[in-house]
């Protein structure tokens, strides 16, 4: 096996870890099913639960501001606690909140679940994520590694979201009872979620991921020192706002195209699969060129094709040519999304604030999840029909674009350091 992954480019120590990076992946997607599997079912998540487009931005904002508040202190925990045990904690603690989303809750009480959520998804998980990946790899294979990371991410994605399909159709049956279908994918999540978290706690093991230093809370301070936890801080926000307008191409398509909610729940599942060309393609290419090429060629890609989709007629007919644009912006994507965490190597930050850069970063990046979701429900909402899509795609390209000047920043950064490390 090492033999073979040494013959695709991968260094030793990456190839010895292959396996653990890939269980960690599997499980970096799955946590996330339960959260944010209302956009894959849009159209029936708001008519089981009686919701407008506004209170689903709510579940949103409300993920946002406590992913906020346990991103950076998150980060914090990851570099000084045992991984397995966070990893564990934080799996099991999600799928027991989908067991409890089976219960007749409320708009009050989905808020409170999704601020649960919030915490058991977000706090010390995906910095803990970021750091294993990290050290589990070597510093010349960093886009490789986040490039499998997040590719197995998005196989581990489709293979959950075409399971889930296919238990929302059983649920629903023949008489179409789409709310039963509804609580048929909500056990489905749960039930692989908590498994998934024994999984981790049985297989992944402490020794190989907690090589670096154990840092003090005063860590802290010495990372918001550090220029390149900012600059990539940014050029996740932008990435970032994409990653939550995703899911707005759904209802996009069912509502305005005309698609079915099969065929979207099915692209959603489709989709993922895709991420492998962009997120493993993309690392090798990254760790030859640089992030900054590779992420300036993305977000460009990226605002092209959404503004493609919005030139598009507002009928069936344009249903092939949406499905073409989508998964080709959905592969740039994914080389941007994965090629963001590699910055932190290329950008010098230590391996011992690896956990605590990912929490700042992850603070700053992953902002739009509190208003992104409530200001895109407030557009659907207040401009019904196209125009409110039209509104709010227009500003996810102008955020895009911003993109693509924080990297031109983080370009004329890395130059300015390198010419600085010459001097010396």
């Amino acid at each position: 096996m090492n033999k073979l992954l040494a013959k695709m480019g991968l260094g030793e120590k990456m190839s010895k870890n292959f396996l653990a990076i890939l269980i960690v992946a599997f499980s970096g997607a799955i946590i996330y099913g339960l959260p944010y599997f209302r956009f894959d079912y849009y159209d029936v998540y708001l008519e089981t639960y009686h919701l407008t487009n506004v209170q689903m931005g709510v579940f949103g904002s409300v993920l946002g501001v406590f992913g906020m508040i346990s991103y950076l202190f998150g980060g914090i925990v990851a570099d000084r606690f045992s991984t397995r045990t966070i990893l564990t904690v934080s799996l099991l603690g999600t799928g027991i909140g989908g067991l409890v989303h089976l219960l007749p809750l409320n708009f009050p009480a989905l808020v409170c679940l999704y601020a649960f959520w919030g915490v058991s998804s977000l706090f010390a998980f995906w910095p803990a994520c970021v750091k294993a990946v990290r050290i589990l790899s070597g510093s010349g294979d960093q886009g490789k590694a986040f490039g499998f990371f997040e590719g197995g991410r998005g196989v581990a994605a489709a293979l959950m979201a075409m399971a889930a399909v296919v238990a929302f159709r059983i649920g629903a049956g023949q008489m179409e009872d789409q709310a039963q279908g509804m609580k048929y994918v909500i056990v489905f999540y749960s039930v692989l979620t908590i498994l998934m978290g024994v999984l981790s706690f049985l297989t992944v093991k402490d020794d190989k991921i907690e090589e670096s230093e154990r840092i003090s809370f005063q860590g802290i301070g010495e990372v918001l020192k550090l220029p390149a936890v900012w600059i990539i801080g940014f050029v996740t926000f932008c990435n970032y706002v994409f990653t939550l307008s995703l899911y707005y191409f759904t209802p996009y398509a069912t509502g305005i195209l005309g698609a079915s909610v099969t065929f979207t729940a099915t692209l959603a599942a489709i989709k993922r699969w895709f991420s492998l060309f962009g997120n493993v393609g993309g690392g090798y290419i990254t760790d030859k060129v640089g992030t900054g090429k590779m992420l300036l060629l993305s977000f460009l890609a990226m605002a092209a094709g959404t503004l493609g989709i919005l030139l598009l007629p507002t009928n069936s007919g344009s249903i092939m040519a949406f499905t073409v644009l989508f998964i080709v912006i959905y592969i740039f994507y994914n080389v941007n999304y994965a090629m963001t965490w590699a910055m932190m190597d290329e950008g010098a930050i230590p391996a011992k604030y690896s956990g605590t850069a990912a929490g700042v970063i992850s603070t700053v990046g992953y902002l739009p999840e509190i208003f992104c979701s409530l200001l895109a429900g407030a557009l659907i909402d207040g401009n019904p029909g196209v125009s409110g899509f039209r509104q709010y795609f227009g500003f996810l390209i102008v955020m895009l674009l911003l993109g693509v000047v924080f990297v031109c920043v983080w370009i004329k950064y890395l130059k300015k350091t390198k010419k600085e490390e010459t001097v010396k």
